[in-house]
């Protein structure tokens, strides 16, 4: 499949090792030129037709495979962590990324391809640095410091109420158009739609606060372990969808104990394996992984069979924002 935002192939050949959701990282570059004349005032990202996309980009399934491998959930030390943040301080990423690794660009969020997705679409969302105030984005200032961008727990520590608001509802919007784009792929290679989540992982495992955007499917072949599975459940707390975080901010009167219950999260990662659709356990993650893709098929069926009856599909998914 040569189209980018086409399902991963299921292949057991896919690389060895892998970094959670780490993107490779830019390649040195020469000076940039200013941002201004990649934008027009028409639009508000830089966003590539999906038919020029199809053409131009390699798989996402051969992307995985040439990646650099890493550790999966380490916090350690290596340059591959700080990937997301080399790329949201790019002065001009539609330059400097290539159309593989950057799927939308706008004057203060990207999103990029998850290098190692956990399903047939997983993308990353994240807010470029500097972030100016969304009441004046020509501003050269940006709304908080470098710091403040770290990760959720930064966001919601170390901006202020309208920083908070002004990042999350660009994040927000970004995804809207992301979650676009997949639904549109997804017709086109399957016929039909299907679920889509959005959220924060409570302990990132790369630097710079990024919002997950992942079809939950969960058929990938880099869906390797009980962690993977569990990170991406939203019932379980690890995986926080946006609309939550965003209630947050509305009402942060308890935000410190908020705080608190995401730096504790990572014992969530040890959650008993089951499926995160109809909660059946399962002792391995090779039965799981049949488990979900019996899943699929049996959805897919439903729909297309729904979709030939009335000529539109069941509004089964739920409104992520």
């Amino acid at each position: 499949m040569g189209n980018c935002l086409a399902p991963l192939a299921q292949s057991s050949s896919s690389a060895t090792a892998e970094q959670d959701s780490a993107p490779q990282q830019p390649t040195p570059e020469q000076p940039l030129s200013p941002i201004s004349h990649v934008f027009s005032t028409s639009s508000s990202s830089s966003r590539q037709p999906i038919s020029d996309r199809v053409r131009r980009n390699k798989s996402v399934s051969s992307k995985v495979r040439n990646s650099r491998s890493s550790s999966i959930f380490s916090m350690g030390g290596g340059p591959s962590l700080d990937a997301l943040r080399n790329y949201a301080t790019l002065s001009n990423p539609t330059s400097s990324l290539p159309p593989s690794k950057l799927l939308l660009s706008s004057s203060n969020t990207l999103a990029v391809f998850d290098a190692y997705p956990k399903a047939k679409y997983h993308f990353l969302v994240l807010p470029r640095y500097p972030f100016p105030p969304l009441s004046n984005p020509e501003s050269k200032n940006s709304i908080a410091p470098l710091e403040a961008f770290d990760d959720l727990k930064s966001l919601l520590m170390k901006m202020n109420r309208e920083a908070r608001e002004d990042v999350l509802i660009s994040m927000s919007n970004m995804a809207r158009e992301v979650e676009e784009m997949i639904r549109d792929e997804m017709l086109k290679t399957e016929g039909f739609e299907w679920k889509i989540d959005v959220g924060f992982h409570a302990i990132p495992s790369m630097k710079h606060v990024h919002l997950h955007v992942i079809s939950d499917d969960r058929i990938s072949p880099s869906l390797k372990t009980k962690k993977h599975h569990n990170s991406f459940r939203p019932d379980l707390g690890f995986f926080i969808p946006i609309m939550e975080v965003q209630r947050w901010i509305e009402d942060d009167s308890n935000m410190q104990e908020r705080v608190d219950a995401l730096s504790s999260a990572e014992r969530l990662l040890n959650t008993p394996l089951t499926c995160h659709k109809c909660d059946e356990f399962m002792t391995n993650i090779p039965k799981l992984k049949t488990h979900l893709e019996k899943h699929f098929v049996e959805e897919r069926a439903a729909e297309l069979r729904h979709i030939a009856r009335h000529g539109t599909q069941r509004n089964s998914d739920e409104e992520m924002f």
